[in-house]
């Protein structure tokens, strides 16, 4: 019997996100999505033995992710087959490219996607410490404040020329998801006290570091950070300051790990979903 993909209902059977010991996605990522999506459902004689999820992440921008096969079911092609029909949900609601992160380790899984033309595009580390406890370390010579809207432009130049923002082509992750660095994301950032920036003392409408983050009950999430060391450590500080007392953890996405060095944490952990970092790949839709 062929197998059949189909958009998952609430009552539908879906495989659980661990399959066979392997993890499709990270613990949290359900929790840190910032938008809603769709999960797909590969059956075969009504029995679940696939599921991928896609969201839809800008106005052409889309995003899969926790994808996954049943053991006994593997070697047919219904990886290819849910990465095929979760393009065509994208499709569908006028994405122009889609995009995925995938641990450096699962070697299958990066096979799945260059098979079905996808290009890597960088590589990204990801890191996570406890919050330290005790007053943050705070430069006397990096002042920080919530930028205003109306600052919107002046910091996207700021962040489109970090060496962050550069290695990453102009992408960001919010939560688990990568995408483009646009003018009305970073508003949104900006109006939800999301983003903070480190000033020169000189030029107090000069930003010389920048962070973007996210609360959440069991981590704060750094998707962001960049500019001089002083900067970092003081917008690190804040972010810090924040946490303590909310959450336990601070978990940090870098292209580098030496590029944290001037936050000066001793005890960065990798994270366990993909502790030797992620490779994001994307695909062209519209060709």
């Amino acid at each position: 019997m062929a197998v059949a993909v189909r958009p998952a209902g609430t009552d539908t059977e879906q495989l659980p996100r661990t399959v066979g010991g392997r993890e499709a996605a990270p613990e949290e990522w359900r929790e840190w999505s910032e938008e809603p999506g769709h999960d797909l459902v590969a059956t075969d004689g009504g029995r679940a033995v696939g599921g991928i999820h896609v969201s839809v992440v800008g106005q052409t921008e889309a995003w899969m992710e926790a994808i996954r096969v049943h053991p006994e079911a593997q070697g047919r092609g219904i990886a290819g087959q849910l990465v095929r029909e979760a393009e065509g949900v994208a499709r569908r609601y006028g994405a122009a490219v889609m995009r995925t992160a995938i641990p450096v380790h699962e070697y299958s899984a990066v096979a799945v996607a260059e098979r079905a033309g996808y290009r890597q595009l960088f590589r990204a580390v990801v890191l996570e410490t406890d919050v330290p406890t005790g007053p943050p370390h705070v430069p006397y010579d990096a002042p920080v404040e919530q930028p205003r809207p109306e600052q919107t432009p002046a910091v996207l130049r700021f962040l489109e020329r970090t060496q962050t923002v550069q290695a990453w082509e102009k992408l960001v992750p919010l939560g688990w998801r990568f995408r483009r660095l646009i003018p009305e994301l970073v508003r949104g950032l900006i109006k939800d006290h999301r983003t903070a920036l480190a000033l020169r003392p000189e030029r107090s409408e000069d930003p010389q570091a920048c962070v973007l983050f996210a609360r959440h009950e069991d981590a704060y999430i750094i998707s962001t950070i960049d500019g001089s060391p002083s900067g970092m450590q003081a917008v690190f500080g804040e972010v810090v300051e924040q946490a303590q007392g909310h959450a336990g953890r601070v978990v940090i996405f870098t292209p580098d790990h030496e590029l944290l060095a001037p936050l000066a944490v001793r005890e960065w952990r990798h994270h366990p979903w993909c502790p030797e970092g992620l490779i994001v790949v994307q695909k062209n839709l519209a060709s």
